[in-house]
């Protein structure tokens, strides 16, 4: 099924049985925002009208914040844009961003840690994201392998984590109003990843 098909957590929780609950989990590790960024950012939300589509959102938006924080990880993960995830019949479809596990193979995709969908309502947004971060779990082989995942309209940013059939769904919307604060939730959740890589 394409994941743009589920249309909520519970469609894919009944689904695939999935025990879901929501509390708070991210501990956020305070991270410098480098001022060059910050500055980029504010041109952009002064001169541009990015919610005037999604690929605007996407581009100038979800993709520069994720690439910053990447550029303190990226000999661990390698970030990808818009590619094929497929399970069988039983999951395609395209997350916005997948953040793989770096290996000796260079640019090769491997095991999944980090799941980015965008989307216009979030409900809908982690119906998809749930629905990819099981064909990740799929892919991987493993499911002790603590699957982390976001939605983001841009603006506001949520984050679960998966791992085996129990989904954890972070109560807390982050802000790039609150921008020390999103970043600092970003980089608990790749740092938690890196350590999981240098684990397997």
């Amino acid at each position: 099924m394409a994941s743009g098909a589920y249309k909520s957590i519970e469609e894919v929780a009944k689904k695939y049985q999935i025990t879901v609950s929501i509390e708070p989990f991210i501990q956020p590790l305070p991270i410098t925002v480098a001022e060059s960024f910050q500055q980029e950012l504010a041109y952009v939300l002064r001169h541009l009208d990015v919610k005037m589509s999604e690929a605007s959102i996407s581009e100038f938006l979800i993709a520069p914040i994720l690439k910053e924080i990447w550029k303190h990880y990226d000999d661990y993960l390698l970030l990808w844009s818009h590619v094929a995830l497929s399970v069988g019949e039983e999951f395609e479809g395209y997350p916005d961003y997948l953040f793989t596990k770096r290996t000796p193979l260079g640019l090769v995709r491997d095991k999944p840690y980090v799941v980015v969908v965008e989307a216009k309502d979030f409900e809908g947004g982690w119906g998809q994201c749930l629905a990819a971060m099981l064909a990740a779990q799929t892919i991987n082989g493993d499911g002790q392998i603590i699957l982390q995942g976001a939605v983001s309209n841009g603006e506001v940013w949520q984050f679960g984590k998966l791992q085996g059939r129990d989904f954890v769904r972070d109560p807390r919307p982050f802000t790039i109003l609150d921008l020390a604060t999103l970043f600092a939730a970003l980089h608990a959740v790749f740092e938690f990843a890196k350590q999981q890589v240098q684990q397997s």
